[in-house]
C-alpha cells in the first residue's frame, strides 16, 4: 500500500518569497524587552504585522503562545500544526489554529538559528511539547516547594501573568511552540534537550495572517545546557521583541468549517 501524508493546504510560496523579499522595507512600529523580573509578556500583533522574537544576550528557549486577538476561542493547535508542518518549525511554517476556523494564524519569514548537527535528527523550534509548570519544578527539584521555579518563575505562571491585562487566565493557556529550544527523537521515543545553538541576536520572525495575541514566557531551562535536575546552574537572559508594518496584506484564506461555511449536522 502506498503511504499517505496528511493532507494540507497548498503554500502560496511565491507571496511569501514576496514577502521576505520586501523586509529591508519593513518599518519598526515598536520595539520593548521582555525582562528578567516579569519574565513573561503579551502583545497585540496586527494583520500584515510581523514581530521578531530576539535573544537579546545569549541563547534563551522561550514558550510562546498565540491566540486571536479579536477572539482567544481561536487559538494556536499544536497536533494539526505538527501533522502538516512537521513537529520542527521554520521558515514557510505556518501556525494552524484550532477547529472551526482551522487557519493560519502566522507564518514563520525568517529564523536566522543555524543547527549544529549533534545528532542526525537535531532541530531548533517545536511545537510537540508544552509550558514547565509548578508541578513539574517541584518533582524534577526534588519537592522544593519554595522554589521561584515552583512558585513564580515557571512557564505556566509567566504566561499567566502575560495574559491577564488582556481578561485571559490559566484556563485560557494551550499549546505552545518552544522557540530556540533544540532537540530530536530517539529511538525510544523520548526527546532530550540540548544546548541551543542560537547566538545573541538571533531570532524568529512571524508574519501576522490575522490580529494575533501573543504571550511569551523565558523558560528557565535558560540556554538548555544543563538537564532539568541541575537547570539552577543554567542563565536566562532578557528577550527582545521587534514589531514591523509590512505594508503587505495577507492572502483570504478559505475554510470551509467557519461560520460561514460548511456545518455538520446531527
Amino acid at each position: 500500500m502506498e503511504p499517505w501524508k496528511h493532507p494540507m493546504p497548498e503554500l502560496p510560496k511565491a507571496f511569501y518569497e514576496k514577502l521576505r523579499d520586501a523586509r529591508p522595507s519593513f518599518k519598526k512600529a515598536d520595539e520593548f524587552m521582555i525582562d528578567l523580573e516579569e519574565r513573561g509578556k503579551a502583545w497585540v500583533v496586527k494583520k500584515g504585522q510581523s514581530a521578531r522574537i530576539v535573544c537579546a544576550e545569549q541563547p534563551q528557549l522561550v514558550d510562546v503562545c498565540f491566540w486571536n486577538a479579536n477572539n482567544p476561542e481561536e487559538h494556536f493547535w499544536d497536533q494539526y500544526t505538527l501533522t502538516r508542518e512537521t513537529p520542527f518549525l521554520s521558515t514557510y511554517s505556518r501556525l494552524w489554529s484550532n477547529l472551526p476556523m482551522f487557519r493560519p494564524m502566522m507564518t514563520i519569514i525568517e529564523d536566522t538559528v543555524k543547527t549544529e548537527l549533534t545528532h542526525p535528527g537535531d532541530h531548533h523550534h517545536y511545537c510537540f511539547g508544552s509550558h514547565c509548570n509548578p508541578s513539574f519544578w517541584y518533582y524534577a527539584l526534588g519537592g522544593k516547594k519554595d522554589h521561584p521555579f515552583v512558585t513564580k518563575y515557571n512557564c505556566w505562571c509567566n504566561l499567566q501573568r502575560a495574559i491577564k491585562p488582556f481578561g485571559l487566565d490559566w484556563r485560557n493557556l494551550h499549546d505552545n511552540i518552544n522557540f530556540f529550544t533544540k532537540t530530536h527523537w530517539e529511538d525510544d521515543g523520548t526527546h532530550p534537550v540540548l544546548k541551543s545553538d542560537a547566538k545573541k541576536g538571533d531570532y524568529v520572525e512571524l508574519y501576522a495572517e490575522m490580529d494575533v495575541l501573543i504571550a511569551a514566557s523565558i523558560c528557565p531551562s535558560g540556554t538548555g545546557t544543563y538537564h532539568w535536575r541541575e537547570a539552577e546552574k543554567d542563565s536566562v537572559s532578557p528577550l527582545r521583541i521587534e514589531i514591523y508594518d509590512t505594508d503587505i496584506e495577507p492572502l483570504e484564506f478559505e475554510n470551509v468549517i467557519g461560520p460561514d461555511g460548511f456545518q455538520c449536522c446531527d
